[in-house]
């Protein structure tokens, strides 16, 4: 008995156990060069407090010492005098030296590289370019994807010489005719030759195929492996950073300049130059079609590819260990504990069944010892039978009635994708990158079924733990899962007031809410007539509530049921295409789970649905004053 309860006590001992809130983790974020709108997502991560959030302390390292030394991002990284970094293809060529890297999220889905020269310069294909004077630099970043393109017009990059060119190239290095053709990036030469009226030309890698990735977050795959929450983390903040950045260019300029240049006595022309790199960030980053942080693991290996052909990299390189996959990693380090778990739960059965074997044997005879088993293992079989029995009874009818409802159109989305697949595929326009964001696109809606059944789980337990959530976060999921449906019915969906308002709640839930009201506004326009179908969301905070209102153009309620559409098993459509539960299951949510209110009033044009719930008293709202 004794070895029994020490092995209990070390059982306990290795349990997890929670502490004090945690000091932040401080890590550093290495960029790629000075401070500017191409780094602007990390900017509004740290403002907004996404990485506070997170429990994260990050400090953001321009590439430009006060001494004027250039810090290398991978560099940094390898070294450990930073966590993160921003980089593109110097992360496969510092790879192939071993240097252990992984790439977290691709931000800039086209790389902004581009070669320029004046409008007159007798230029109509890359073979033009043996009679012309090229600004190359020996392992200069912006010369691989030149050299790619040569390569792959059947051109031998040795024929063109490298130059000791200091500094950065302008467009006086065109005007000024010391060189015919000079490298950009992100379109700042483009910018100060518009602003002193010079025209160019300009040559971009992609249309000649050469399809690289632009800025990239990466980490060591060492850090990766041990602490991939911390990486996660730092991924989900950023990416949240991102779409804010995004979505407010002219406020996140002006934080820039606030913060980054204070003194600076051309603050306006600074102000002007990251409101035009903006607009080529939001290019680049393919947003909104493109998810941010998307990464093709095709295109790296593509990418990787080019580089061997052009005899930078040697090895070959294993994608799956280049990518950070959090789940992946999850799954990995869940499968090793519980390799642990089962071993030591084996040892522990044995020891204790040995323990009372001999504990019971000096008290009782073994006749004794196995009828007391046989009516113990009997007794334990009757109460597992009585409480599966139960939690099935309990869960079972409107489990299954509200699935089948929260299924029907990720289905229908899944449908569409692959009728899509197959007109491209009659039509001859499958092509790897379409075929490519299809497949993507498919994995997102067979995540969001898997997440249906968690999702109505935590719905039926009453002791589900509220937390602090974005208003909007919940919104765009919905959207991100009725995405398809709505293009394909031509349903327009506005944004014209949003603010990062947190609400305190069950998150899950509240996403749940907004989908079934979300659904109603869609099932009533795809069948309309109308050309110009749209819905309309506002998010703002009121009087402690943060507030969502869903606006639809379909021609709202008829007053004589309007007390009735919150009554459970009540609708207006054929009994074979609605449960009546919807608009029921949104009204305990929001007003009994939450402590919120639901009200609808009718417009011009249609329906108004206001959803009103508990904002977090932490912010007086999510938006960056600046």
């Amino acid at each position: 008995m004794k070895i029994f309860m020490s092995l209990l006590l070390l059982f306990l001992f290795m349990l997890p156990v929670r502490g004090k809130a945690e000091e932040p983790q401080k890590v550093v974020l290495q960029l790629r060069w000075q401070h500017q709108f191409q780094f602007a997502g990390y900017y509004m991560a740290q403002a907004l407090g996404y990485y506070a959030e997170e429990g994260l302390d990050v400090e953001i390292r321009s590439a430009f010492t006060p001494e004027g030394k250039v810090l290398n991002a991978p560099e940094e990284v390898a070294s450990k005098r930073a966590d993160f970094g921003i980089g593109a293809i110097d992360i496969l060529i510092a790879e192939d030296e071993k240097t252990d890297f992984m790439v977290v999220a691709s931000i800039f889905q086209r790389s902004p590289t581009e070669f320029f020269m004046l409008e007159n310069t007798p230029y109509r294909s890359p073979a033009d370019l043996a009679g012309l004077k090229i600004a190359r630099r020996r392992d200069d970043l912006l010369d691989i994807e030149l050299q790619a393109l040569l390569i792959r017009e059947g051109i031998d990059p040795s024929v063109f010489p490298f130059c000791n060119h200091v500094g950065n190239f302008q467009v006086e290095d065109l005007v000024m005719g010391k060189f015919d053709v000079v490298p950009g990036y992100l379109g700042a030469i483009s910018y100060y030759a518009e602003k002193k009226g010079v025209k160019l030309k300009r040559i971009k890698p992609i249309d000649y195929g050469i399809d690289f990735y632009g800025d990239t977050i990466f980490t060591r795959r060492s850090l990766a492996l041990t602490n991939p929450e911390l990486v996660e983390k730092f991924r989900r903040a950023s990416i949240k950073g991102w779409e804010y950045a995004l979505n407010h260019p002219e406020e996140v300029s002006r934080y820039i300049v606030d913060k980054y240049y204070p003194l600076a006595e051309d603050k306006q022309e600074i102000l002007e130059f990251n409101l035009f790199q903006a607009e080529k960030v939001k290019d680049f980053t393919l947003y909104p079609v493109v998810q941010i942080g998307n990464i093709n693991p095709y295109r790296w290996e593509h990418m990787y590819t080019t580089l061997r052909n052009l005899n930078l990299v040697h090895d070959n390189i294993n994608i799956n260990d280049f990518i950070f996959d959090y789940e992946s990693i999850k799954e990995e380090r869940a499968r090793q504990r519980q390799k642990l778990v089962n071993i030591f739960t084996l040892v522990m059965v044995v020891l204790s069944l040995f323990a009372l074997t001999v504990y019971l044997t000096a008290r009782r005879t073994m006749a004794e010892l196995k009828a007391a088993f046989d009516k113990q293992l009997e007794e334990n079989r009757q109460k597992e039978a009585l409480i599966i029995h139960q939690a099935r009874l309990a869960a079972m009818g409107e489990m299954m009635a509200n699935i089948a409802h929260q299924w029907r159109q990720p289905l229908n989305n899944l449908g569409l994708v692959l009728t899509n697949l197959e007109d491209a595929y009659q039509n001859g326009e499958l092509t790897p990158a379409f075929m490519a964001a299809s497949m993507e696109k498919s994995r997102r809606l067979i995540n969001n079924l898997s997440r249906t059944i968690e999702d109505f789980r935590d719905f039926l337990n009453p002791r589900s733990r509220k937390e602090v959530f974005y208003v909007y976060e919940a919104v765009t999921s919905v959207l991100d899962l009725m995405e398809e449906n709505l293009r394909f019915h031509n349903i327009k969906v506005e944004l014209n007031r949003l603010e990062m308002v947190c609400a305190y709640g069950y998150a899950n839930q509240y996403a749940q809410a907004v989908f079934n009201v979300i659904n109603n506004s869609f099932e009533v326009l795809k069948n309309s007539l109308r050309r110009d179908k749209k819905i309309v969301l506002r998010i703002y905070r009121e009087q402690g509530m943060a507030v969502l209102e869903i606006e639809d153009n379909g021609g709202g309620i008829d007053e004589e049921i309007g007390d009735k559409i919150f009554q459970i098993y009540f609708t207006t459509k054929e009994k074979s295409k609605g449960t009546g539960l919807g608009l029921y299951i949104t009204k305990t949510i929001i007003e009994q789970h939450m402590g919120g209110r639901i009200s609808w009033h009718n417009t011009e044009e249609g329906l108004c649905m206001q959803l009103a719930v508990p904002a977090w008293g932490g912010h007086e709202d999510g938006n960056l004053q600046g």
